[in-house]
């Protein structure tokens, strides 16, 4: 499946149950690989929520893994879940509840290929980001702060979680390949990201559009993300630099984006099957 380019194995646990020791993480090794495997940005699992979360209102599951095998949130991931249980009639009304690994989210059906999905409240708490930013470090705008990596001193840079830990800077225009290929994965592993972090370029069009070069934790490049596009419609806008209504362009399309402070952001963006099949594997392959 895809949304806006971000692609992604999706696997109907609720049609075909995997066993208790099945290992997804291995498996996102093995699949996302765009040589070797099928190739994605990520592994989807759609799942039965767990019993405590049934009770909360969740209908159904998500689970995602980076092709790295690590486990994450992934907004762009959530709406192909949606559309695939929608589809496949595995949830028969247009509003319910998905539990996520970042907590439950309330998703609509909008059309059948165009998904709305609540994000949650961006986190800015430095604890639970999680980031180590030095008490030295001085904030150049709101919440920015200045980075060194590299050998270079990138400015207008905010860091919070959207479910995910994101880094948005603020460039006059997005970085070509160089930079960007050389530069990313540097502030994705820099020692004040224990947990390693997304990065946003992001480009200001006007106070309605953002333009988005996305790095992504565990994955790289990728065309999409949608906790991503959130954090930098979020960043614009406690920065002064957007209203509270965005779209956020991306090399695989635009996500339209609304957020204001003490409410979730809520994210409306496409979902579409590519292509459906069956995996082989040897009996044993992926067991823990």
């Amino acid at each position: 499946m895809q949304g806006a380019g971000n692609d992604f194995i999706v696997l109907d646990a609720l049609s075909h149950p995997f066993p208790d020791n099945f290992d997804f993480s291995a498996a996102a090794l093995a699949w996302c690989d765009r040589h070797y495997g099928i190739g994605s940005d990520g592994l989807l699992l759609l799942a039965t929520p767990e019993a405590p979360v049934r009770t909360a209102g969740a209908v159904i599951r998500m689970r995602m893994w980076n092709p790295d095998g690590s486990e994450d949130m992934c907004g762009n991931g959530l709406r192909c879940i949606v559309h695939l249980a929608n589809r496949r009639g595995h949830v028969k009304d247009s509003q319910f509840i998905v539990q996520t690994w970042a907590g439950l989210r309330t998703v609509e059906v909008l059309t059948r290929d165009k998904i709305r999905v609540a994000m949650g409240l961006p986190d800015f708490n430095p604890a639970t980001i999680p980031l180590q930013l030095p008490p030295a470090q001085a904030a150049t705008r709101g919440m920015e702060y200045m980075l060194e990596v590299g050998g270079r001193h990138i400015p207008h840079v905010t860091t919070f979680s959207t479910g995910s830990t994101h880094t948005v800077i603020f460039v006059p225009t997005l970085p070509d390949d160089e930079p960007f290929g050389h530069l990313s994965p540097l502030i994705e592993h820099h020692a004040w990201f224990p947990e390693r972090t997304s990065i946003m370029w992001t480009q200001v069009v006007n106070e309605h559009q953002l333009k988005l070069r996305i790095w992504e934790r565990g994955a790289g490049e990728t065309l999409a993300c949608g906790t991503g596009a959130s954090a930098a419609a979020v960043a614009a806008q406690i920065t002064e630099r957007c209203g509270r209504g965005v779209d956020v362009q991306s090399r695989g399309g635009t996500l339209h984006i609304e957020w204001q402070p003490g409410t979730e952001i809520l994210m409306a963006g496409p979902a579409q099957v590519v292509f459906e099949g069956e995996i082989a594997a040897k009996d044993g392959d992926y067991r823990g």
